[in-house]
């Protein structure tokens, strides 16, 4: 799967040129309740911070929102405003946001500053193997990892990527000490310029910079060993006094479970919500439905059945490759951080009345929460 995974990316470039879907992940996200304090979930009403809303990089949030998922669960959900100098865990701790998805390295070194943070919802846990990988350009004479000892890697941030390269050549044994390390910054014509000048070897990376280094014009080649994995993505960063006042929170996980079930069984629905949001991603249906179909698989539960569980073991791994990457010096208390036992309450939804829904929709009007 992961050898032919540079293939696919390069199939699904155009829709992210065509659609400017790598603008929106870089952009701000309007505010609708404004920069104070929220309500802490009174009144059913919760404030999300969300990388990329209303895109086909969140449809099961868009879902939840299209198909009054989040009103059969009596909550009303909000968008707070995210900036490139404000991480979504800063919202989170700050009180400006009630829930944020967050990358797994993000969630641990923010829940080091503070015991007031939890991670009741693990939501790529198909894998991580489309998202984030450890590329090359395409006429590199590198054929592995392996062969990347003594070289310069470039790196799109200094915690997540640097963790992330560090379970790469673990995996093939070599240490991060075993190779130098550049913070290049996010994907970008200057950064293709500068893999393709041989000054980097490789780049440790996401999706997205993957696609800005195809538009610029530098095929890349994946080397990542395919049996990379036990790492957890990321998934949706809380309060604890927010998960414990009420369960106004395990309603907004089962809605978003519902919801992603619903895009799994039915993936014509899930497009037909996307499409209402973001029709300007569509303008090349067969590559945006494409991009639908792998974004779905890492949504995909562990088990087939369990939407959002949180696998300690795998969060234990990315602790230890932080400490070892040197991004982090101390660790989290997984047992206090990790809520594993809201699981079932959030998956217990009745499957078939929630198809049924889905297959009446959008015959039936729903109402929207709050953008």
């Amino acid at each position: 799967m992961r050898g032919s995974r540079p293939g696919r990316r390069g199939r699904l470039t155009g829709i992210l040129i065509a659609a400017g879907l790598t603008t929106v992940l870089a952009t701000s996200v309007s505010a609708c309740g404004g920069g104070g304090k929220t309500s802490d979930g009174a009144n059913g009403r919760l404030t999300l911070a969300t990388p990329a809303p209303n895109s086909l990089f969140t449809f099961n949030e868009v879902l939840a929102r299209q198909l009054g998922f989040f009103e059969d669960e009596g909550i009303e959900v909000k968008l707070a405003p995210v900036t490139d100098n404000i991480p979504i865990a800063g919202l989170v701790q700050s009180g400006k946001a009630d829930i944020g998805l967050v990358a797994a390295t993000d969630a641990i070194t923010a829940a080091l500053k503070t015991d007031d943070l939890r991670m009741p919802y693990d939501e790529r846990t198909g894998g991580n193997g489309f998202l984030v990988g450890l590329v090359v350009p395409e006429g590199s004479g590198i054929k592995g990892a392996a062969d990347l000892k003594g070289r310069n890697i470039g790196l799109a941030s200094p915690d997540q990527d640097r963790a992330y390269l560090t379970a790469v050549l673990k995996k093939v044994g070599l240490t991060i000490d075993d190779v130098d390390t550049t913070v290049v910054g996010p994907g970008s014509p200057s950064v293709a310029r500068t893999l393709e000048s041989g000054r980097i070897a490789a780049y440790a990376g996401t999706l997205t910079d993957f696609f800005a280094f195809d538009e610029a014009g530098l095929p890349v080649r994946d080397v990542t060993p395919s049996d990379l994995e036990g790492l957890p993505v990321g998934g949706y960063l809380v309060r604890a006094h927010t998960l414990q006042k009420s369960d106004v929170l395990v309603r907004f996980f089962r809605a978003l479970a519902r919801a992603t079930f619903v895009g799994l069984q039915r993936p014509r629905t899930a497009e037909t919500a996307a499409r209402k949001v973001a029709p300007e991603e569509w303008s090349e249906p067969e590559k945006a439905r494409g991009l639908l179909k792998e974004l779905s698989t890492t949504l995909t539960p562990f088990d087939g059945k369990r939407f959002g569980e949180v696998k300690a073991d795998r969060w234990g791994n990315a602790q230890r490759l932080l400490r070892e990457a040197g991004v982090i010096s101390d660790s989290v208390d997984l047992g206090t951080f990790l809520v594993t036992d809201v699981v079932q309450k959030i998956n217990n939804f009745d499957r078939k009345a929630t198809l049924a829904k889905a297959d009446q929709w959008p015959a039936q009007p729903t109402t929207r929460s709050a953008p």
